[in-house]
């Protein structure tokens, strides 16, 4: 039984072996195979010559196909060796080609956007070309750091604020640090030189964090960065009217505070606890002075920047306004020598609104003369009224406008990825 099992064992692994030399017998050898060498070296042939993508991508696949397949026969040895120079050739042009039709299709549809005022599509290509080619299209941060800006002022809309903050403080740290642009100026967004583009930066992220996001503690920051650049911003009387205005809350609540002081003192105090308060009144007062003239300092290079034209005369009226309500809540209710203090105030350096305040003591009249003598008057009570809320400034309406230039251009399209440049026909300047 054991040798029937044996022989059977035997004979199927004789069988086995005669199938696999079967196999190897009848299997055609691709060196033989004239007519599929001939045919794929043809269709090779007739490809390279062609330059489109499509025909460099067939020619490539033909290229790798012989040579998998006829690459080690004798015969073909001249044009495989060949096709392993040219191939790899091949594939570098045709990646170039590929890379260079995609980034034209962001571009286009970066600079279509631009045109047609569509920021989704601005914001989605600009943020790619940033990210993947930011020596290249670097001017892009000044257009995703600038749209917000005039979203905020002209529209009301505040879809892009923190895009456009995120954007500008790159922009920022670029143009500061000393990075390459191509250029300053991407239609609509027209910046005459670098610093122009820092004082522009500097106060689209301080117009935006005090005015949209009503940070102005924050926002003061670069509003007086941009006042302290050799930009179009310097004379620009937004920046500082909005500076102006950081100073209002605080001296409507040390005017609040002021009126509970006040309003607490009683002739039922006892002549320590009278002087305690008094001294504190005085204190809270030399406070609100320094606040006050802050922001009459803020207010008046604003007005003094407004345009005296008819198209700018409700913007310059509302400044007049709120520094004569200013002027006159610090001045006890007077208005004299108002223009002389404009004129003083703007003379000098603007004070840094993130330093502290100083506080500004008035004289107390406290001398009377006799015929006999001089004496000193106890400290008069401060007489303090709390004041009506000084008039906001009007925001400019046609002349004064919170913004980059507003033109429009869009770069040509059909140029390769690698000289295509984000692309600005400058048409004019922030004004």
């Amino acid at each position: 039984m054991k040798k029937i099992f044996r022989s059977a064992v035997t004979a199927i692994g004789i069988a086995a072996m005669l199938a696999l030399g079967a196999v190897a017998i009848f299997a055609q050898d691709p060196c033989t195979d004239a007519e599929g060498i001939s045919k794929l070296d043809g269709q090779i042939r007739e490809l390279l010559p062609k330059k489109d993508k499509q025909s460099r991508k067939a020619a490539i696949d033909a290229g790798k196909q012989f040579l998998e397949k006829f690459g080690g026969c004798d015969g073909t040895k001249d044009f495989s060796d060949y096709l392993r120079v040219t191939v790899p050739k091949l594939e570098t042009i045709y990646n170039a080609m590929v890379d260079k039709e995609y980034w034209d299709a962001v571009l286009a549809k970066f600079n279509d956007g631009l045109a047609k005022k569509n920021w989704d599509n601005v914001y989605s290509a600009g943020k790619e070309l940033i990210a993947k080619k930011p020596d290249e299209y670097r001017a892009a941060e000044l257009v995703l750091g600038s749209v917000g800006l005039d979203e905020l002022t002209y529209n009301k809309n505040s879809k892009w604020n923190d895009d456009t903050i995120y954007y500008a403080k790159m922009a920022l740290a670029d143009l500061e640090g000393g990075k390459k642009f191509t250029t300053f100026s991407v239609p609509p967004f027209v910046y005459k030189d670098k610093d122009d583009a820092i004082g522009w930066m500097n106060y689209t992220i301080g117009y935006i964090l005090s005015v949209g996001k009503k940070d102005p503690k924050e926002g003061v920051k670069y509003l007086y960065n941009a006042t302290q650049v050799n930009s179009t911003t310097k004379t620009n009387p937004v920046v500082y009217a909005t500076i102006g205005e950081y100073y209002y809350e605080p001296a409507k609540k040390l005017y609040d505070e002021l009126g509970v002081m006040i309003a607490a003192q009683s002739d039922s105090d006892t002549p320590e606890v009278k002087q305690q308060k008094v001294d504190a009144i005085k204190a809270k007062l030399a406070i609100f002075n320094g606040t006050a003239e802050r922001a009459l300092d803020a207010y008046s290079r604003a007005y003094s920047l407004a345009p005296d034209t008819p198209a700018g005369k409700p913007y310059r009226e509302g400044l007049l306004t709120t520094l004569t309500n200013l002027y006159k809540v610090r001045n006890n209710g007077k208005a004299d020598g108002l223009d002389q203090w404009i004129t003083t105030a703007t003379a000098k350096p603007m004070p840094d609104p993130t330093t502290a305040i100083t506080p500004v003591n008035d004289p107390d009249p406290t001398t009377t003369t006799t015929s006999t003598s001089t004496t000193t008057a106890p400290p008069a009570t401060p007489a303090v009224t709390t004041p009506a809320k000084p008039a906001p400034a009007t925001k400019p309406t046609t002349v004064v406008k919170p913004q980059s230039a507003v033109t429009s251009a869009s770069k040509s399209q059909g140029t390769s990825a690698s000289s295509s440049k984000v692309v600005a026909k400058k048409k004019g300047t922030n004004n």
